[in-house]
């Protein structure tokens, strides 16, 4: 253990003495103070409402809409015969931060106009959908066909269904090659019995649900009003604050406030810029390839003549002594990850209130991501003994990695959609690849994961999970491993071999 610290004190030595790490910290706190600089401030519940729940014409649909069956225990949604519209009026911010509203609910304007469906019955178009807006005082004008709102409160009580596949497939992957088609669980079959068995308990806990899935808010009360002719319904609704609610629209302000505030951006999409793109995407690559250049001379620094030379007289052996040296350079790219990435989290919770942990999983990642680029270097490093050409070449794999990343999910799509056809042997070429070089890419697209899961909503970021395809742990850090271990074994029989 006392060799090992001396060898991390004189690679802690080199960065010092080149006052690299300094740059680095202060270019670490600069981004904390830039990160402190950025306030979230809830906006008020007559401009946040109409964002949340949409319901215009010339809007897409609310969030609402998802279904998830299984009052919400099933990660895919359920398709709906007929779409509502959720709408709100005599909108109030009451003290303490909350909201008290009535929730409009009602059918859509382009809603078809359907013969009811009964089970093992094709549903049958009529003349024409709707084209105008249905008249607010006049439920008569309303489209004809499924109760839509009593049909999404069965739905969502009921078990899931079998995963269908979505008809649109092959259209929307090829406008989204680096997407999947969202999954779909089979709809329940519903009788008009059924439908008219939902209790107003029940559309009242579907109500909370939604809220608390797609906006972020707890302890939402919610008390059907009497009086609205169905298939209108109106809801009394009261949130006792949004502080926090990721959902909810927020004014996001830059530098105190010296730039006009930012207006229809949830709390959850400000911090997953920040996080995600800010520090996981930009930070990390500056930091990482930074990292490079400075811990690309301690290995040629220990191998000049003289310098090994005093350390190989000592009783230690050759492999220890190199995977002392590369252990201490992991080190210097963790302690300013944890000034970094620690910074930023302690300054997003502060100012937000958000204070998930998950987001300093980015450490340990960034560290290992970086282990798998260092260990390159170490080879490179080993046998040219040249500094620069630790740089160069480490650089150029860091880049080849991100760019066989693209290829990868590109030839991954192809496989399923065919946007072109490619001859086999490129197929197996790509797959060969990916099994025995290291996962740079998939790490940052885990790392997205978790960010979207500590930031945004749960129902955002249940819907992100089936829209994209994430790669597994296991497997990324395994082959990644592996990869490390090849590398440093490379590199410490050629440094056993080689006189000095």
């Amino acid at each position: 253990m006392g060799q090992f610290v001396a060898i991390l004190k004189d690679s802690f030595r080199e960065a010092v003495d080149g006052f690299v790490i300094y740059l680095m910290l202060g270019l670490s706190a600069l981004l904390v103070v830039l990160v402190a600089s950025i306030s979230y401030k809830p906006a008020p519940a007559a401009d946040a409402l109409p964002k949340l729940l949409g319901g215009q014409p010339w809007e897409p649909p609310s969030r609402f809409t998802v279904i998830f069956p299984d009052r919400g225990k099933s990660t895919a949604p359920t398709g709906v015969p007929a779409r509502v519209d959720y709408r709100p009026a005599a909108v109030e911010d009451t003290p303490g931060g909350g909201a008290k509203f009535v929730l409009r609910v009602r059918p859509h304007r382009d809603t078809p106009r359907m013969k009811f469906d009964a089970p093992g019955e094709k549903a049958e178009k009529g003349d024409k959908a709707d084209t105008k807006e249905p008249n607010d005082d006049d439920p008569a004008d309303d489209p004809k066909g499924p109760d839509g709102f009593r049909w999404a409160v069965y739905a969502w009580a009921q078990p899931a269904g079998e995963k269908v596949n979505n008809p649109f497939a092959d259209k929307a992957r090829r406008a989204n090659p680096d997407k999947r088609l969202l999954e779909l669980v089979t709809p329940p079959a519903a009788t008009e019995a059924d439908l008219k068995a939902v209790t107003d308990e029940d559309m009242a806990a579907f109500v909370r649900y939604q809220f608390a899935t797609f906006a972020g808010t707890d302890n939402v009360t919610v008390t059907r009003r009497p009086g609205a002719a169905e298939p209108r319904y109106e809801f009394d609704v009261t949130v006792p604050t949004v502080s926090g609610a990721r959902g909810w629209p927020h004014e996001i302000s830059v530098l105190f406030g010296v730039f006009p505030p930012m207006k229809g951006f949830s709390l959850g999409q400000g911090l997953s810029f920040i996080q995600d793109q800010l520090v996981n995407g930009i930070g990390s690559a500056v930091a990482l390839m930074i990292s490079v250049v400075i811990t690309a001379f301690f290995i040629p620094n220990l191998l000049r003549k003289g310098s090994v030379d005093l350390l190989i007289a000592k009783p230690i052996g050759r492999v220890q002594l190199l995977v002392y040296k590369y252990v201490g350079g992991l080190t210097f790219i963790f302690l300013i990850a944890c000034v970094a990435v620690g910074g930023v989290w302690l300054a997003t919770g502060v100012r937000s209130g958000s204070w998930d942990p998950s987001f300093l999983m980015v450490i340990p990642v960034l560290t290992f991501t970086f282990a798998i680029l260092y260990a390159v270097s170490v080879v490179v490093a080993v046998f040219t003994r040249s500094a620069i050409a630790a740089i160069l070449v480490t650089l150029g794999f860091m880049l080849f990695l991100y760019v066989f990343g693209k290829v990868k999910t590109f030839f991954d799509v192809n496989k399923v959609v065919g946007i072109t056809e490619l001859p086999e042997w490129s197929y197996t070429l790509v797959d060969t690849l990916n099994n025995v070089l290291p996962r740079y890419k998939d790490l940052d697209r885990l790392i997205s994961r978790l960010v979207a899961e500590s930031t945004q909503t749960v129902g955002d970021a249940r819907l992100q999970g089936l829209l994209i395809d994430y790669p597994s742990w296991t497997g990324t850090i395994g082959v990644s491993l592996g990869f490390i271990a090849v590398m440093l074994a490379l590199a410490s029989w050629r440094f056993v071999k080689r006189d000095y």
